[in-house]
């Protein structure tokens, strides 16, 4: 994080755009086609802190509204019935496709990250 803002700072020394610092949340968009993505670059661009890249995984690669060459569900569909009981990583995935919280995106990335690496150390 400290390597991107140093870099901000170089792009935009004294005249920062508006609301710089504020962090930047995509949009949800539900499509029915494969692999939906939009987005606004000058709002990608004018930003230190944006979550697009989670919501491109979340929504197009491991959640339920992923669809990919005919196949729908996302990566992470039909977990082991012991992880799909609690409804905690449909809960993460959900929040992270398509928060419902502000910035809930960025906390349900991290909370997944840590999920996931959790998971993978015990399937050893």
């Amino acid at each position: 994080m400290i390597e991107l803002c140093l870099k901000f700072e170089l792009c935009y020394p004294s005249n920062k755009p508006e609301n710089y610092d504020v962090w930047y949340e995509s949009k949800f968009e539900e499509c029915d086609k494969e692999a939906c993505l939009s987005f606004s670059k000058d709002m990608l661009c004018s930003r230190v802190t944006v979550d697009h890249n989670y919501y491109a995984i979340c929504q197009n690669l491991l959640s339920r509204y992923a669809t990919w060459r005919g196949s729908r569900g996302g990566l992470l569909h039909d977990p082991p019935a012991h992880i799909a009981k609690d409804g905690q990583l449909e809960a993460m995935l959900e929040e992270c496709a398509n928060p419902k919280k502000r910035y809930g995106r960025f906390a349900a990335a991290k909370e997944l990250r840590e999920y996931l690496t959790q998971l993978s150390g015990t399937a050893r």
